[in-house]
């Protein structure tokens, strides 16, 4: 659940009188910033209380004996109404009979007083007496939107103090918030700090550093294993169709993919000949996404007694959502679910099935950015259930290399270990290998390189023919089996590999025929993005873009440009949630109002204060008094701030300038 739920959901229980609320976390400073803001917005004074300081601010200077929990509970009735009290870490207390009634014995005064209890930390136990009386919440982990304020607050500070002259594009933002989604806003702050200070240019390594910060997260489990992003997409010989798919996926993970609306991808399952690249493209697909990958061994799920290995898989999955987004390997798929396929007959295995089936609606209901990839060798031993359309995005034949991919694998296994290929005759072995696999291509490179170094001698072309000689590939022993697989995805599976240079000429060929005989569309070529999104519907993206494109916009200017694609003028206006006299415009739409707001909450678009001349040029402006900045102080009277919108966050007021709501508020 996101932050902003949450929030809402607790602001709902407060002004709804809940007396007690259990809140369960253990990111403490996040937290009580934000309860700090519920309590500004609802207007309700708040007040902290911990065993070694007590009460704070305190109600009385009258009491000089050390803080308790007894005294806390004493001292409640001393503040005035409409008070939440934020008491961090006391479920130790809670095992005190004593203290359990007392709780209950100041219940019918909180409710009356219209005074929260709001008891914060890492431990939820809620006894037995107070279940009826209280509420309990899970505090979710900081989402992308909440990474993304803390983001901007690490990267004014190393660009103020100097410590990084990186330039960073959105795209470059968005990648080092996904690398650390999964850790508190704490660890994410350290593992940004310590990845950017003095660094000169964002790579790969960079990304792998973060997220590996994950790895305590995924060893919290036997189950799951923990895999260090060493291959990319230059790692893998061929797979061209398979490579370019995937990275289109990435991108479905991009900002702009979430303004536009574009569904999260489920997964990937590689079907295909053993030794040809299933699981090396697991591994390089995680690199691809800049996610962790965390490969789950069905096997080790299962469990003696009943209904535990059904408990012990839901354990994982949860697990495995808290580090989303994440990239979930599933090796040889048909071996963990074993049993599956005798489903309804005397052999069936109850408890895979009842797993398959957990596992299965697991991704059926998924909405976090998590990119499953199976891997399986045999589609005989596969459940038919797991193949049906939805279950994974697309089903790969991975199939053994042709000519230009043996070659590539060749050369990237000599480069790996450091030797040059000019000269070698890598075309010669590529040719006369027609039939391995990838592995098998490896093997003869460490073959020779091994024969090489026992003789004493420099890689030799010689020592690359013999290694292949002695070679028996899988293709020749088991080439019914394979001929088998083949078969059976000729119409089933998309090939993982362009099927020729060839097809690959005439397919180029026929687009640009295409391409030559449709008709220019003039609207469509000078069009700016924003209008092209605005124009299909994407009103939410189409600001967004129109935003970016211009840098800086105002509140007017918004309006001129969505008129002609959805209702603009309304009685609404737009205030600051915490200091609701704070106005930035009026005269809008309900709608236009409900996507500015949203906006500003997801950290699309950010308010910052302007220069009141700006809007005096374009003769436009709220009768209002003119509030030069915002300000933490309550105004008594309605105040128009002149502001204007941009992509990135104000370096001083922008926490201030974070939370907008809608408030009824026509023009004068």
């Amino acid at each position: 659940m996101k932050t902003t739920n949450v929030l809402n959901d607790l602001r709902a229980r407060i002004e709804s009188g809940y007396p007690l609320i259990f809140l369960n976390s253990a990111e403490e400073d996040r937290w009580e910033r934000e309860l700090a803001e519920v309590a500004m917005e609802l207007e309700r004074g708040l007040v902290t209380w911990t065993i070694t300081r007590g009460l704070q601010p305190p109600a009385s200077d009258q009491f000089n004996e050390p803080p308790s929990a007894r005294l806390l509970l004493d001292q409640l009735s001393l503040y005035p109404d409409e008070h939440l009290f934020l008491v961090k870490d006391f479920h130790p207390f809670l095992s005190d009979p004593y203290i359990v009634r007392s709780i209950r014995d100041v219940l019918p005064q909180l409710i009356k007083q219209r005074k929260t209890l709001l008891f914060f930390g890492p431990v939820s136990a809620v006894p037995l007496e107070l279940e009826k009386e209280s509420i309990k919440i899970k505090l979710p982990m900081p989402d992308y939107d909440d990474l993304r304020e803390e983001f901007d607050r690490v990267w004014s500070d190393l660009q103020t103090s100097d410590a990084s002259t990186l330039q960073l594009s959105t795209d470059d933002e968005d990648r080092l918030i996904k690398s650390v989604m999964g850790l508190t806003a704490q660890e994410a702050c350290q593992a940004w700090r310590r990845a950017l200070h003095s660094c000169r240019e964002l790579n790969d390594d960079l990304f792998a550093t973060l997220i590996s910060e994950k790895r305590s997260l995924a060893t919290a489990s036997d189950i799951l294993e923990f895999y260090d992003l060493e291959d990319g997409a230059s790692d893998i010989g061929g797979l061209d169709q398979l490579k370019d798919w995937i990275s289109k996926r990435a991108e479905a993970y991009s900002p702009r993919a979430r303004e536009q609306n574009v569904p999260l991808p489920k997964g990937v399952l590689l079907l295909g000949v053993q030794g040809c690249g299933k699981s090396l493209t697991a591994r390089a697909t995680a690199r691809i996404l800049s996610f962790p990958l965390i490969r789950l061994d069905i096997a080790a799920v299962l469990g003696a007694q009943r209904g535990e290995s059904e408990r012990n898989l839901r354990n994982v999955l949860n697990l495995v959502e808290s580090i989303a987004p994440a990239v979930l390997w599933l090796d040889e798929i048909e071996k963990g679910f074993a049993g599956v396929e005798d489903d309804g007959r005397a052999g069936a295995d109850n408890t895979m099935v009842r797993l398959l089936g957990t596992f299965l609606t697991w991704m059926m209901e998924l909405d976090l950015p998590i990119f499953v990839v199976a891997t399986t060798n045999s589609i005989e031993r596969l459940p038919p259930e797991m193949l049906r359309r939805g279950r994974f995005d697309e089903l790969f034949f991975v199939d053994l290399p042709n000519f230009e991919e043996r070659r590539n694998i060749l050369e990237i296994h000599l480069r790996k270990r450091g030797w040059k290929t000019e000269q070698l005759d890598i075309d010669d072995i590529a040719r006369r290998s027609e039939g391995f696999s990838g592995s098998e291509l490896e093997q003869i490179v460490v073959s020779a390189l091994i024969e090489a170094f026992g003789d004493h001698r420099v890689l030799a072309q010689g020592d690359l023919e013999r290694a292949w000689r002695a070679t028996v590939p899988l293709s020749i022993t088991m080439e019914d089996k394979i001929f088998a697989l083949r078969n059976w995805a000729q119409d089933r599976c998309r090939r993982a590999t362009s099927d020729s240079r060839v097809t690959a000429m005439l397919e180029a060929e026929h687009r640009n025929d295409l391409a030559r005989s449709a008709k220019p569309d003039p609207a469509a070529s000078t069009a700016p993005p924003w209008m092209q999104l605005a124009s299909a519907g994407q009103l939410k993206a189409a600001i967004v873009e129109f935003v970016r494109a211009k840098g800086e916009v105002l509140f007017p200017e918004i309006v001129d440009v969505m008129r002609p694609y959805m209702e603009v003028a309304g009685d609404q206006g737009l205030a600051l949630r915490t200091n609701p006299n704070t106005v930035l415009w009026a005269g809008l739409s309900q709608a236009l109002s409900e996507l500015l707001t949203e906006l500003t909450a997801s950290k699309r678009i950010y308010i910052h204060p302007t220069e009141l001349d700006r809007y005096k040029s374009i003769q436009q402006g709220i009768r209002l008094p003119v509030l030069k900045e915002p300000t933490d102080d309550r105004i008594p009277r309605a105040a128009w701030l002149p502001a204007s919108v941009r992509t990135a966050p104000h370096p001083v007021h922008g926490t201030r300038l974070s939370r907008i709501g809608r408030m009824r508020l026509a023009p004068s």
